[in-house]
């Protein structure tokens, strides 16, 4: 299961470093500067950048143009953004035999076999 809030502060953290990074011909842009090119007000970036604020699709793809970079480089893995109960496996055996899964997984299994 995605833990929306890590997945927003991750996507945060990475369009920050990508606005920081920013060289070449280009000097590094200021929030209020990529805040201006996107359409936003530079407390929304602040807050995006924070994880604080939801950044809707349209609005990342409108940062990454302005960044330079592809969608790609602000996406998280999957196992950066996992709720935490998701990460961890537990075992659980039953007629003989022994599974590792979630623990949500292993809840709908006793719920489905104490119903049965």
């Amino acid at each position: 299961m995605i833990d929306e809030r890590r997945l927003f502060k991750e996507v945060g953290q990475k369009i920050r470093q990508l606005r920081e990074a920013q060289t070449g011909s280009r000097a590094r842009l200021t929030q209020a500067e990529l805040a201006e090119m996107v359409g936003l007000e530079r407390t929304s970036i602040t807050n995006i950048e924070r994880g604080n604020q939801k950044v809707p699709l349209h609005v990342l793809y409108r940062i990454c143009e302005a960044l330079r970079a592809p969608i790609f480089d602000v996406m998280p893995r999957i196992a950066e953004v996992q709720a935490e109960a998701e990460a961890t496996l537990e075992e659980f055996s039953f007629a003989s035999n022994t599974v590792e899964m979630t623990p949500l997984v292993k809840q709908a299994v006793l719920e489905r076999l104490r119903s049965s």
